[in-house]
């Protein structure tokens, strides 16, 4: 078989040992490559495996040398997580002056798991528990409200924030730690966001919940990010406008409406035992929001309570409270 390795010529500069060696060097090689055809092929395999080992080499190189991606950055947590404790201060119910001034504690725990479903919407799966504790307490007002649901959501989620377009909360609503069958409740929220004009989104959307004197709210208002630092939310029941000096603060003002629909336990007012009541606060705070990382926020607020109600709207009271200022603490974690 004809070898691979022609007669040798010096190079220029070669001493003769040098010359030497490279011809014993060449003259291995070509009886390695025509010993067999078979030596042909692993030889050929060896490079080929050297060449393939080099690429993968570079490639991983390449990967770990590149910043990461867009989309990895903007990639959604794992969990979400959110710890609310509110406190308002004292004030007289307007229809039971005799009953003395009541203030109220309100906490409430969301744990949520994402999950990927296709480009930015995830199905978001957990659990949320709420409760209000009031100083004082009758057959008409209750010692304590709360509620323990499940929470199945299909979210959009933005870079930093998920926002729920459809929202179950089956659970159980009730007052005095008294559940039964009627406590079960599945409120329902639905809500869609149409571009309009640049950096302005309509909201419109609806609450659902057959507990509650108005078994329909309207969702609606528009949302207008008017630059970088200037960002204005007004959607009914939850409007708010917001200033970020910098990206780790944002200082804002704010309104809402929280409470709901809950069965009312056992009392001696034929008007309120066992009834459905609606109970609600309307308020408006500023504050600051201060987030150190991203998936790490804390934010405090103080402002005003402008009206609790409680109102058993099937056949019973609706006695409303006087205004009273109120205090907020709010923290987020994304995991």
């Amino acid at each position: 078989m004809k070898s691979f390795v022609r007669n040798v010529s010096p190079e220029p500069g070669e001493t003769p040992n040098e010359i030497e060696f490279r011809f014993r060097l060449r003259a291995s090689l070509n009886e390695a490559i025509d010993c067999t055809g078979m030596g042909r092929m692993k030889l050929a395999a060896i490079l080929a495996g050297l060449v393939l080992l080099g690429t993968i080499a570079k490639g991983d190189e390449t990967a770990l040398s590149q910043p990461a991606s867009t989309e990895q950055k903007d990639q959604a947590p794992l969990w979400s997580t959110d710890l609310t404790g509110d406190y308002t201060l004292g004030s007289k119910i307007i229809q039971s002056p005799d009953f003395g001034s009541q203030s109220v504690y309100h906490y409430e725990a969301e744990v949520l798991r994402n999950l990927h479903l296709f480009d930015k919407y995830y199905l978001q799966l957990g659990v949320d528990s709420e409760r209000f504790d009031f100083s004082r307490s009758n057959s008409i007002y209750p010692s304590s409200i709360q509620s323990l649901d499940a929470e199945v959501s299909l979210s959009y989620w933005t870079g930093d924030d998920f926002y729920p377009l459809l929202k179950f909360q089956p659970g159980a609503y009730y007052t005095n730690s008294h559940i039964t069958l009627n406590s079960f409740d599945v409120p329902i929220r639905a809500v869609a966001g149409i571009k309009t004009v640049d950096s302005v989104y309509a909201v419109l959307g609806v609450d659902a919940d057959p507990y509650e004197s108005e078994p329909i709210t309207p969702v609606c208002g528009i949302n207008w990010k008017i630059n970088d630092q200037y960002n204005l939310r007004a959607v009914f029941p939850e409007p708010r406008f917001s200033y970020n000096p910098d990206k780790k603060v944002e200082l804002f003002v704010t309104a809402d409406l929280v409470g709901g629909g809950y069965r009312n336990g056992p009392t001696t007012d034929r008007r309120t035992s066992n009834a459905v009541l609606d109970y609600s606060e309307y308020r408006a705070a500023s504050g600051v929001n201060y987030n150190p990382r991203k998936g790490l926020s804390v934010e405090m607020s103080a402002g005003w309570n402008f009206e609790r109600r409680f109102e058993y709207y099937h056949a019973g009271p609706d006695d409303a409270s006087k205004g009273a200022p109120y205090f907020k603490l709010d923290l987020s974690i994304d995991l």
